[in-house]
């Protein structure tokens, strides 16, 4: 996963946004990495502290962290800001970007 390199993103990514200070990023970056491990060749990862990058939290309308923003073609397709386990999130992200590669 990519941490705080958002020099150009591409059309299609995930940015997981989190804060060093979160106890619950702390636990869901632990599934955000499993699931990378799984989808992260297909769509790339990027992890954004939104301590460090405010203006990409409010253009994506973060408000609380840990949050993951899907972008598709260049736009946002969906936000959660909840705890999605890796069934949920494989399933959000096989409805967004197709097949899955294993």
């Amino acid at each position: 996963m990519t941490r705080n390199k958002i020099a150009t993103l591409p059309p299609n990514a995930v940015l997981y946004f989190d804060n060093d200070w979160c106890s619950q990023c702390y636990s869901e970056n632990k599934v955000v990495t499993e699931i990378e491990k799984v989808v992260g060749e297909t769509v790339p990862f990027f992890e954004v502290n939104v301590t460090e990058f405010p203006e990409l939290a409010s253009k994506y309308q973060v408000l609380s962290a840990p949050s993951l923003v899907l972008l598709k073609n260049g736009q946002k397709v969906d936000q959660f800001s909840k705890f999605l386990d890796q069934n949920q999130f494989k399933a959000v992200f096989q409805y967004y970007f197709g097949a899955l590669q294993h």
